[in-house]
């Protein structure tokens, strides 16, 4: 086999990494990437049905795969133009040009002692794609003159939630799904603590929340509110998120 190798053959082996590489980078951050994954278990379960030959199963999965990669393609049509307008852009990878914990942090810091209402969504697994197109799309970097801009006015954005995805302010004024939960809800929290609750219900975001009647910063995560976190606390938990 290493007798007929060529110099060509690595040059063709390359070009397909790159490329599997590239694809693995613009579907990471989408909707696209989890239905993929399942979409990989669904072909080991073909692969399976077919080597130990059972027919029920693979007539299923023979029937079925045709209208499903059409089906696939409809659905997520806008995620895959979104990859296709980034890949003519050129911009498959970027350098962060600031540290988004700090960048946070000072945000949380300003906002709590002005007490101004706010409502940051940090991405995690589960992307908020889907959440931010209610919103405004910006994609722009991480910083505290831009979070404490959006808030502090009384524009469009004033009102809604910002989902930063790694470095990356990705959208503004979105809206999120108000939580249900009753049981140890008290006057303090207001509709901003409900919209987090209530994203950290469907989601694994951290969601950080800013009170504007008491200056007060709340956090919530995995279906759990957490009130009057102390600056310590929320650095701790970032760091977690950001794997630092």
């Amino acid at each position: 086999m290493f007798q007929s190798f060529r110099p060509l053959d690595l040059v063709d082996i390359l070009i397909i990494s790159i490329l599997l590489y590239q694809g693995y980078k613009l579907l990471i951050g989408t909707r696209a990437w989890n239905v993929l994954r399942g979409l990989a278990a669904l072909a080991a379960l073909w692969l399976v049905a077919a080597q130990f030959q059972l027919e029920a199963t693979k007539w299923i999965f023979d029937r079925v795969a045709p209208v499903g990669f059409i089906a696939l393609i409809v659905v997520f049509q806008p995620e895959f133009r979104a990859a296709l307008e980034r890949v003519g852009r050129g911009r498959f990878g970027r350098s962060p040009s600031s540290d988004p914990i700090q960048e946070i942090m000072a945000t949380v810091r300003e906002l709590a002692t002005q007490r101004r209402g706010a409502l940051i969504a940090i991405e995690r697994g589960t992307p908020l794609r889907e959440y931010g197109l209610t919103g405004t799309a910006l994609n722009a970097p991480v910083t505290s003159a831009l979070l404490q801009t959006m808030f502090a006015s009384k524009g469009p954005l004033h009102d809604g939630a910002v989902i930063i995805q790694g470095d990356r302010v990705s959208f503004a004024g979105a809206i999120f799904p108000l939580s249900d939960k009753h049981e140890g809800w008290s006057v303090s929290h207001g509709t901003r603590h409900r919209a987090a609750l209530g994203l950290s219900e469907v989601t694994d975001a951290l969601i950080v929340v800013i009170s504007e009647e008491r200056g007060t910063v709340s956090l919530a995560k995995e279906g759990q509110l957490r009130s009057d976190i102390a600056p310590a606390e929320v650095l701790e938990v970032l760091r977690e998120v950001y794997g630092q």
